[in-house]
């Protein structure tokens, strides 16, 4: 039996469970994108987690998780010799992707279109979605009031200040893009990767119409991306703590008030268990750890087994 999955992903963490459901063959997964992270940089529209998606999907990722593998960086050193900025780095083939992309932008293709041409020119199988073809914007204020755009905060200024508060500039007339919602109302399950909550899942569920049919979903899961209540990478928990949250996968549950029925929690976090039961979620501690295929496969399977252990 085929099962239909909705993962809205963030970066790193989204783009590898989103390859785990990529390499089940009987689970078609959409992957619906944040896109708060978009931005202009050297005259190009840039779309870092899309790309990141995109990448590791068809298994051209850089070591990092991000980035495309074996790219070289001619380009920003000819830019920086001529004294330009280049804090945020953009290899050479990856360039070209972002040169195309705003090509076509600029030729007024709407964002799903040119993502779902580049999939298909790398053999993704899963489909990929902006959330929002729309100008859609991550802003946070930091804690001596400034407000800054995401990228400066976490790539120009490495995420080091606290954030106070988190806004997404064009919310209000953000629609979503062409086959968002029909993807999430249509899945036996929608899950929330192991991303950034307020920085990368937030963005998404900014778009009005996405969150409603997201709270409407059969079954809506979550993977929370902490590990003995610490991010491996990024400032999860801090901008969590900055923000008022409880620690640990309590804030993570705390972050999707009432959206959530699943619990995906790493062994490191066991004794958090009892706790978050109490709260009415179905917790599920085991092996989130999915930077290999096999090991994102696997929690993959794991969560699809509990859904037909369900139904």
């Amino acid at each position: 039996m085929t099962r239909r999955v909705a993962l809205l992903s963030g970066g790193v963490g989204g783009a590898r469970l989103a390859r785990g459901f990529e390499h089940l063959e009987d689970v078609e997964s959409t992957v619906v994108v944040n896109v708060g992270d978009d931005d202009t940089f050297y005259g190009w529209s840039v779309s870092p987690d899309v790309d990141t998606v995109l990448y590791t999907l068809a298994g051209q990722e850089g070591p990092h998780g991000w980035g495309r593998a074996g790219d070289t960086s001619v380009l920003m050193d000819h830019l920086a010799g001529l004294g330009v900025d280049t804090r945020f780095r953009i290899g050479d083939a990856d360039a070209a992707l972002n040169l195309y992309r705003t090509m076509r932008l600029r030729n007024g293709d709407p964002l799903h279109a040119v993502t779902a041409d580049l999939a298909a020119m790398m053999g993704v199988r899963s489909t990929v979605i902006p959330a929002t073809d729309d100008r859609l914007r991550t802003e946070v204020r930091t804690d001596p009031g400034h407000w800054m755009s995401f990228q400066e905060y976490f790539v120009l200024r490495g995420h080091r200040d606290e954030v106070a508060e988190v806004r997404f500039a064009g919310e209000a007339t953000a629609r979503p893009a062409p086959g968002v919602l029909e993807a999430i109302a249509d899945a036996d399950a929608v899950v929330i990767a192991p991303s950034n909550p307020p920085l990368s899942v937030w963005p998404i569920l900014a778009v009005g119409e996405i969150a409603t049919v997201v709270r409407d979903a059969r079954r809506v899961m979550a993977v929370s991306p902490l590990f003995g209540g610490r991010a491996l990478k990024g400032p999860a928990d801090r901008v969590l703590a900055s923000l008022g949250f409880p620690p640990g996968n309590a804030g993570v549950a705390a972050a999707y008030p009432g959206l959530i029925q699943d619990l995906f929690i790493d062994s490191a976090d066991q004794a958090d268990v009892p706790a978050l039961s109490g709260s009415g979620l179905s917790v599920h501690a085991g092996s989130t750890r999915i930077a290999e295929v096999e090991q994102a496969t696997g929690l993959a399977r794991r969560m699809m087994t509990l859904l037909g252990a369900a139904s």
